[in-house]
């Protein structure tokens, strides 16, 4: 149920994606203390800039139920140390966008979390 889609202007092959979406999903279920089970990654190329400039730059979405709200200074650091051990980009280009979903607005497998 978690999700974490990445939008960035960095420009990965394939096999980089790939493995960027790996490491995130292992990242995400540790940090979250949830089964990777459940986990979902997405990632997006897109022309962007911050700071008026187009250095490398990655936009995060953290979508979860139950996410802890008091925590995501520490999801914050950690997601940002982490993803910048993975791709070439500077913690203060990155932007994290945190949403705590009620379970019964998350649908999964033809039921919602809350049944």
């Amino acid at each position: 149920m978690p999700l974490l889609q990445i939008t960035s202007n960095i420009v990965l092959s394939e096999t980089e994606k790939k493995n960027a979406l790996y490491t995130l999903s292992k990242t995400a279920a540790e940090l979250l203390e949830k089964s990777e089970d459940y986990i979902m990654t997405s990632w997006t190329t897109a022309k962007m800039t911050m700071a008026g400039s187009d250095a490398p730059a990655l936009f995060l979405d953290l979508h979860s139920i139950r996410l802890p709200m008091e925590e995501t200074a520490r999801l914050s650091k950690e997601l940002c140390e982490r993803i910048s051990l993975t791709v070439e980009v500077r913690s203060d280009r990155i932007y994290i966008n945190f949403h705590d979903v009620a379970p019964d607005q998350w649908g999964w497998n033809g039921k919602t979390f809350a049944s």
